[in-house]
């Protein structure tokens, strides 16, 4: 026993140092890459700290006939928050039309100082850049454009540029903003409440902060995550600041209203009567952020002179590139409006041309219009009607109403998902030479409805924001709905067109109710010998956060309730 005894004690000894080296391999496996992304993480910010004295020390060194020389300045605004700036000031003698940069969410001044003012400064500008508070290298923490902070940050700053005491030669009669996402946001807002700008581009920005961040009431917790985890360093990590505060609202007390007030305050569309400056609105097709529904109202209801460019990207791509590597239609387009409300310029050309320009996926064009919407397009309506002949579980789509009773379908919400999704948000590969965004070609009884059209003998142009009016019942007082439209090839291959979902909370149990569920603005043309789907789900988690309560919902279509989807069909190829 005692030969056994050791020999277990022996195996042990051995066994120790094998947990050693896997322990070691483990620790060397992790914090290893950890280190070396820390360490680039701080070499990183390190050197465009640096880089960014050494080009204000070498641009004062530059010779008088030099285009612009940049000057660092630190103002401390009304509310007593430093605010960290860079002045580009022309060659030559003033005083110079003046620009305001304001940079996007998680970023700061040198995103403009980098890519946008220079070739404004090159181009007889005073350009002022500026950390916004929070950001960057200013005081403060950050509330999110908040009207009696980030806002009169804003004021303040034009205050002082256009003062005496600054030193800087800018015209105050002659003043431009422009930003992109964030950014874009401000440009709104300031111009709805500050008459000394003149003239304002805003670019992917947004007019109606809570229809962004709630459309048709749902939360798209995706990308507000992701936005509060990104301003983490600008809101110092206080527990108590408007962000944390209205995260808590949302997620802990599933209380969509509680912030309403508050984004209400912080969006333009609300004063857009108030805008006395014309404005260049920059938006995307594919911008699921702030979607191009609220910028397209907000044009239409402007009164001033106005222009609109609405391109394809991302949110925040087409615009927030600039223009220092490659070409840039945006900018070219900016500059130019700048040049003719702030410089006189009448001469070149913008304003002969057609002030609306939108891109057409189908020939990866720019098409040119007077007006928004278009001339030409007209709301058709398809109704929703029983189950299609060759399809399972399918209704159809058809141009008349029902006549005569048909049952009701049922959705579950399983409070997870359905088979049917949006896809991954922030990553729409269709931007990328039209790539499609497959669907399910089929529906699940219960787990999804689908209505199709008949096979289009002629061609069918979409150009605006698609809308589902439905009749539904709940089991609850819930009630969460996702719409999504395909284009359907000739061999039933399916690609997402656009989607949004809309939510109500005030639901009566059994009582048939109305559901309007508004989708995403888009440009999309529907090929001879393909058709149009409509398919409705309960839960799209990648997209918005779904209701939380179990239930199951019944849509009906019978010439009682008729339930519809309206398109705005582009006149020419209708016919």
């Amino acid at each position: 026993m005692a030969e056994k005894s050791n020999i277990n004690h022996d195996s042990n000894n051995n066994d120790d140092p094998r947990k050693k080296r896997h322990l070691k391999r483990w620790l060397f496996t992790i914090f290893l890459p950890l280190g070396l992304i820390g360490k680039a993480v701080y070499s990183t910010w390190k050197a465009l700290r640096d880089r960014d004295k050494k080009l204000l020390e070498a641009e004062r060194e530059l010779p008088t006939t030099a285009p612009y020389h940049r000057q660092r300045r630190v103002v401390q605004i009304g509310g007593g928050v430093p605010l960290t700036a860079t002045v580009f000031v022309p060659s030559g003698e003033g005083p110079f039309p003046a620009m305001i940069m304001v940079h996007s969410w998680m970023f700061w001044r040198l995103q403009c100082d980098w890519l946008y003012a220079p070739s404004f400064a090159r181009r007889g500008y005073v350009v002022l850049t500026y950390d916004c508070r929070g950001w960057g290298t200013s005081g403060g923490e950050v509330s999110c454009a908040a009207p009696d902070r980030e806002l009169c940050d804003l004021e303040d700053m034009i205050t002082w540029m256009t003062s005496p005491e600054s030193g800087i030669p800018a015209d105050p009669e002659r003043i431009g903003i422009t930003g992109v996402s964030y950014g874009g946001g401000h440009s709104f807002l300031a111009a709805t409440r500050d008459p000394r700008i003149k003239a304002a581009a805003p670019m992917n920005g947004w007019t109606d902060l809570y229809a962004s961040l709630v459309p048709n009431g749902c939360w798209k917790a995706v990308w507000s995550i992701a936005l509060f985890i990104g301003s983490l360093w600008a809101l110092k990590f206080n527990l108590k600041n408007d962000l944390v505060r209205w995260l808590k609202a949302v997620v802990l007390e599933r209380n969509l209203t509680a912030v309403k007030g508050e984004l209400e305050e912080r969006s333009a569309i609300y004063n857009v009567d108030d805008v006395q400056c014309p404005m260049f609105i920059v938006h995307s097709w594919n911008d699921d952020l702030f979607e191009p529904n609220q910028i397209l109202r907000f044009y239409e209801r402007l009164k001033t002179p106005k222009r609109l460019y609405m391109a394809n990207g991302l949110h925040g791509y087409d615009a927030g590139r600039g223009d220092l590597l490659v070409p840039n239609r945006i900018w070219d387009d900016a500059r130019r409006f700048f040049d003719y409300w702030l410089k006189d310029e009448k001469d070149n050309g913008i304003g002969t041309e057609p002030p609306v320009k939108y891109y057409t996926p189908w020939n990866k064009e720019m098409a040119e219009a007077e007006d928004w919407p278009p001339p030409g397009v007209e709301d058709v309506t398809w109704y929703l009607r029983g189950e299609h002949p060759a399809t399972i579980n399918a209704g159809m789509l058809l141009p008349e109403p029902a006549d005569k009773p048909e049952p009701a379908q049922t959705l579950i919400n399983n409070t997870v998902s359905n088979l049917h999704t949006s896809g991954p948000s922030m990553l729409r590969l269709n931007v990328l030479d039209n790539l499609p965004i497959p669907g399910v070609p089929f529906s699940v009884p219960g787990d999804s409805m689908a209505f199709t059209s008949p096979v289009l003998d002629a061609p069918l142009e979409i150009v605006g924001a698609p809308n589902v009016n439905l009749h539904v019942t709940s089991s609850t007082k819930e009630c969460q709905v996702n719409a999504l439209l395909y284009d359907v090839g000739p061999r039933g291959f399916c690609r997402l067109v656009t989607h949004c979902a809309a939510m109500r909370t005030d639901m009566v149990p059994g009582r048939v109710e109305a559901l309007n569920v508004e989708l995403i603005a888009c440009a999309h043309r529907f090929k001879p010998g393909h058709r149009v789907r409509l398919v409705l789900c309960a839960a799209d988690p990648l997209y918005v956060f779904p209701s939380l309560v179990p239930s199951f919902y019944r849509v009906f279509h019978n010439p009682t309730y008729q339930s519809s989807m309206t398109l705005p069909v582009m006149e020419p190829a209708r016919k």
